[in-house]
């Protein structure tokens, strides 16, 4: 680091060279910090248009993201259509990938959305989580044809037929999540007996087939940072397996011991 100079260091009749140059170096050293900090520190922002306006967004991960600024800022949403696994941690497997693997690929969903230009729509309708849904069909395809996303439907209806091509084509070229083979389902949700839900307790699965939901219902209690695999009783390679992390120990100082790397 840099010591504060004395007055003579900066006296132009007195100032050595070498001073003259260990003060420059200094200015530039705390110029270059600034950038740094500057880099490390801001939200990386994107051009979304939102029902017609354009706004910068911040994408949190590859589904969805937070309006900065424009007529819906603060705003945080939910993108249908489609999901990105998982970006807290190395939360997922199947075949003979390595979480730390698909973990890139959720990354990489979240580049792949923060380097484009987007064009959403929504009735503003949210939720359960509070999330206002946008449908943002540009990134949707771009994303499902990259192996980054797989089709999604919030119920046992298949998903869009266009989209479910796109996915089909992706699997066949094998890219993205599908480079080391294609599992039945995807789990992207867990739910442990004793969060409260009771009897209504489930796991999210999305078929890779055609799109839609099912409910794994359950009454099993996770310990966190458990593996949690579909089928349970199989030892078929290709089976979804999702790691189990309550919501507040995803983040910040709380933070699952599983999930610090």
């Amino acid at each position: 680091m840099c010591s504060q100079a004395s007055p003579l260091l900066f006296s132009s009749s007195l100032r050595h060279p070498y001073s003259a140059l260990r003060s420059t170096f200094c200015a530039l050293l705390v110029v270059s910090s600034l950038l740094v900090a500057s880099v490390c520190f801001a939200k990386p922002e994107t051009i979304v248009f939102l029902n017609g306006q354009k706004s910068k967004v911040f994408f949190n991960d590859g589904d969805s993201f937070t309006v900065l600024d424009g007529a819906y800022t603060g705003m945080h949403t939910r993108l249908d259509g489609f999901n990105t696994l998982e970006s807290f941690g190395p939360a997922h497997r199947w075949g003979s990938w390595a979480p730390s693997e698909l973990y890139v690929v959720a990354k990489e969903a979240t580049l792949n959305a923060r380097r484009g230009t987007w064009h959403c729509t929504s009735d503003l309708a949210k939720d359960g989580y509070g999330r206002t849904l946008w449908h943002c069909e540009d990134l949707i395809q771009d994303d499902i044809r990259k192996g980054l996303a797989h089709a999604y439907s919030v119920d046992e209806k298949p998903a869009d037929a266009n989209l479910l091509a796109l996915q089909k084509q992706a699997q066949t070229e094998k890219v993205g999540m599908w480079t080391k083979g294609v599992p039945p389902f995807v789990l992207t949700s867990l739910h442990s007996a004793d969060e409260g839900a009771g009897a209504d307790t489930y796991n999210r699965l999305i078929s890779t087939t055609d799109g839609h939901t099912e409910k794994w219902k359950h009454q099993d209690n996770y310990k966190e940072c458990q593996w949690v695999c579909h089928p349970a009783d199989s030892t078929d390679a290709a089976r979804a397996c999702m790691l189990y992390v309550g919501y507040q120990h995803r983040y910040g100082p709380a933070q699952a011991e599983c999930l610090k790397h």
